[in-house]
């Protein structure tokens, strides 16, 4: 049944995405960060709606949670009240701000709806300072509004750390993984794939977006950081996604050892 019910998600998803690029986007290039968005919302979706009917959560880290909505508020509070980094596609305007929405919805019921587990050995405030600090001294300027600006790649350093939970709990977990929870991981992989597909070609822009007002030490590096967080949030899933694909290939469950 766990498995049916992700099928039609997918489906579902799929058929969306197409509507939504016939019938509100504009053809550009950034278009495919509004998808990377809704891929992620989807991720959290599928989550909610499928412990929402079998109220099964063991496999869920309530941590990644925890730190993926802190990342979505903070850049809800820079695409909300500033332009500067939403897709220059015309579904920037309504359709990407609706799925950060939707996404943040989602995950913080998630978040409520798992239980501690002792087993997490990362913890949200192990991530957040150090997130902080970072994006308070290294930032890029497109809003040219100094909060908003740390709040926007705030949520980028913090979203590229806020799997590594989810990951380690894999590996003190023995036997089957829940679809739900796999394609979770998934959904936030093929996110970050696609967002670094996106900023390899407009990374310069970010380097190039300081202006006088800045109080990033160095906003000319602001690009380059952005490329580097992204690549290791897929340095950190790439041997989750590596098993994932060779038991979809052999259609057989995915199955972790404790390490």
């Amino acid at each position: 049944m766990k498995q049916q019910l992700n099928y039609t998600l997918w489906i579902t998803f799929l058929v969306s995405t197409i509507l939504i690029y016939l019938f509100f986007s504009s053809g550009e290039f950034s278009f495919i960060l509004t998808l990377a968005c809704g891929i992620q919302c989807f991720g959290f979706g599928l989550v909610f709606v499928t412990i929402s009917i079998t109220k099964e959560t063991s496999g869920l880290s309530k941590q990644t949670f925890i730190c993926c909505a802190q990342a979505l508020l903070a850049r809800l509070f820079s695409i909300l009240t500033f332009e500067g980094y939403l897709p220059s596609d015309a579904t920037g305007d309504y359709v990407y701000r609706l799925f950060e929405i939707l996404s943040l919805i989602f995950c913080i019921l998630t978040a409520f709806s798992i239980k501690n587990n002792k087993q997490e050995l990362f913890q949200w405030y192990y991530f957040t300072p150090v997130m902080l600090i970072i994006a308070y001294y290294i930032h890029p300027g497109l809003n040219s509004h100094s909060f908003c600006d740390i709040s926007w790649v705030f949520a980028l350093y913090m979203e590229s750390f806020a799997i590594l939970p989810q990951i380690h709990l894999f590996t003190k977990r023995e036997g089957i993984i829940e679809y739900h929870t796999s394609n979770f991981v998934i959904t936030q992989a093929l996110n970050k794939l696609i967002c670094v597909i996106f900023w390899f070609y407009s990374y310069e822009e970010l380097n190039r977006s300081a202006d006088e007002s800045t109080i990033s030490v160095a906003p000319w590096l602001s690009g380059y950081f952005v490329m580097v967080a992204q690549m290791i949030s897929i340095i950190i899933t790439a041997d989750f996604v590596y098993k994932y694909l060779q038991s979809w290939k052999q259609g057989i469950p995915l199955v972790m050892l404790p390490s």
